[in-house]
């Protein structure tokens, strides 16, 4: 228990979607000793807690209430006496509706250290995202944004008669049960039956969905709907423009739900930590504050408007390289199958003391553009890249390197395709058997190490572990999903692994060949994979 209180910050969590999230907010959520927030609070923005973060839960929802607001005021108090840092993280603006005001004022009668961090409300962004502005000139001049929901989880007491402007939008909050009394008030008072109106479900968000009616028939339609609970009702002549403005829902994945298995990968930074000390011999790792598990396939789906379902399969982790610094001294090439590979290389390479100097004579090849990616990372070009994205690919352009294997003449020259930048000419080649180097998961498919045996010098190195994750299937996948993304044929076995046996999936998107022939032993209608191995080719696939 400390002394005195630390600091208690009221965070903005936005309306939903993260990267609506402001940088004074990620801020301080990256730096939070205790975390306590709410079921409008994504995941992701959970992901970026440190490492030892004590997260605490406080689910508010309509009628269903972990914990009491009373409660949660005490629990922002007690934690001030633990902790440095408090976050309370809160959906949309903790002063619009948020009862962030009551936890504020709490804590300064207790003479806690407070601040506010203003979030996105969804009042404004929620409409945005469903094309709707919230003003527009010579349509509507201002706007009035409403609680549906009383302190007592019952319809709130609306006095209508304040809302009769014609001019001005109605902006009600929490009131997803009250469409229709809402509706009748409204009319009532003196609005037009005619008045546009729109009830959006999870703005902002993939799963997005809205309802365009009228006051005299939107409770009719919301009915058929069905649609979930967090939703805003606009009324107003802006909801007019809804079909032109909706840039949001017309992203060419937008209403397409996709299940993507997964492997977390390694962190962007690593480094290694021994009390100060960095040997071979050390086991720890560190990881950076920024430990978000990015997935770049996944980010793109969601960039092109898909409501992306991922399923976490594996966790991948590196594996810490005897006699690291002598293995690759000596290298001639180095070879990378991942990124993965790439990450851990250098990971290991912090780990034993030394700086790319320790492989300055070195020539490196990669099997696909990603690998090149995050190889350019380090400022290192990758000379070899082939153009058929495999191991047997990466294989078949290495032997072309080798000449003491086959005696190449004098005037022999050689292509290895668009994507080198390896000088090949006589004068570049020796005649001595070179020593390669690969740096792959240790599960790795055999394909580059066959076709490399023989050749060379050859030494593969496990430089990583795909190990299996443990994750429930989340309950929305039910029985029959539409559409799933494969990256690897482990991830195929994995997956299926964690399913019921009459669980079909309609349409499945493959990596690759082995991918593809792992789908086919599995309850699969249709299988389209990607013209080459690459993420890219994959969203190109599931575009088109």
């Amino acid at each position: 228990m400390r002394e005195n209180t630390g600091k208690v910050v009221l965070v903005g969590a936005g309306p939903g979607d993260t990267g609506l999230l402001t940088l004074k907010g990620e801020k301080y959520i990256k730096q939070a000793d205790c975390l306590v927030y709410d079921r409008l609070s994504s995941p992701q923005l959970l992901s970026m807690a440190k490492a030892g973060c004590e997260l605490i839960y406080v689910g508010k929802e309509n009628h269903k209430h972990v914990m009491k607001q009373d409660a949660i005021n005490e629990l922002l108090y007690e934690k001030s006496k633990c902790h440095e840092l408090v976050v309370r993280l809160k959906g949309g603006d903790p002063y619009v509706f948020g009862r962030g005001g009551e936890e504020a004022l709490y804590l300064v009668e207790r003479n806690v250290d407070v601040e506010v961090v203003p979030g996105v409300s969804s009042s404004v962004a929620a409409l945005a995202a469903a094309g709707i502005p919230i003003t527009h000139r010579g349509i509507a001049k201002g706007f009035q944004v409403i609680t549906a929901h009383s302190r007592k989880d019952e319809e709130a007491d609306i006095d209508y008669s304040l809302l009769t402007d014609e001019t001005i939008t109605c902006v009600f909050l929490m009131g997803l049960a009250h469409v229709k009394s809402i509706a009748a008030g409204l009319i009532k008072a003196g609005r037009r039956a005619d008045t546009p109106v729109a009830v959006i479900s999870n703005g902002t968000l993939a799963a997005q969905r809205k309802c365009i009616g009228t006051l005299a028939d939107i409770g009719g339609k919301i009915e058929k709907a069905k649609l979930t609970s967090p939703a805003i009702i606009v009324v107003g002549d802006v909801v007019s423009l809804n079909d032109r403005l909706g840039f949001f829902e017309k992203r060419p994945l937008f209403g397409r739900k996709i299940t993507v298995p997964y492997i977390e990968a390694m962190p962007e930074k690593m480094e290694a930590e021994n009390d100060g000390r960095k040997s071979e011999n050390s086991k720890e790792l560190k990881k950076s504050n920024n430990n978000i598990k990015t997935n770049e396939l996944i980010t793109g789906l969601q960039q092109l408007g898909a409501d992306v379902t991922p399923v976490k399969t594996g966790i991948i982790k590196p594996i810490i390289i005897p006699g690291f610094a002598d293995k690759v001294r000596s290298a001639d090439w180095i070879l990378f199958t991942s990124k993965n590979g790439v990450k851990s290389f250098f990971y290991n390479l912090d780990l034993a003391g030394a700086d790319i100097r320790l492989i300055a004579n070195a020539r490196f090849a990669v099997v696909g553009k990603a690998t090149e990616k995050e190889l350019a990372k380090h400022h290192i070009k990758a000379e070899l890249i082939p153009e058929e994205q495999t191991g047997k690919g990466l294989a078949d352009a290495m032997k072309l390197c080798m000449p003491y294997a086959y005696g190449v003449s004098d005037e022999d020259t050689f292509d290895l395709g668009k994507n080198s930048t390896l000088d090949l000419s006589n004068d570049n080649i020796s005649d001595k058997m070179c020593k390669v180097c690969i740096f792959s998961a240790k599960e790795a498919s055999p394909d580059l190490e066959a076709g490399l045996k023989g050749i060379c010098e050859l030494e593969k190195i496990d430089a990583y572990v795909n190990e299996q994750a443990y994750d429930s299937i989340p309950e929305s996948i039910g029985n029959s999903i539409s559409e799933a993304v494969f990256t690897s044929a482990s991830n195929v076995d994995r997956f299926f692994g964690m399913l019921s046996e009459n669980t079909y999936v309609e349409t499945a998107y493959s990596i690759g060949e082995k991918t593809t022939a792992a789908l086919e032993q599995y309850n699969v209608g249709k299988i389209l994979q990607a013209d080459d191995s690459s993420y890219e080719a994959l969203v190109n696939k599931i575009s088109n």
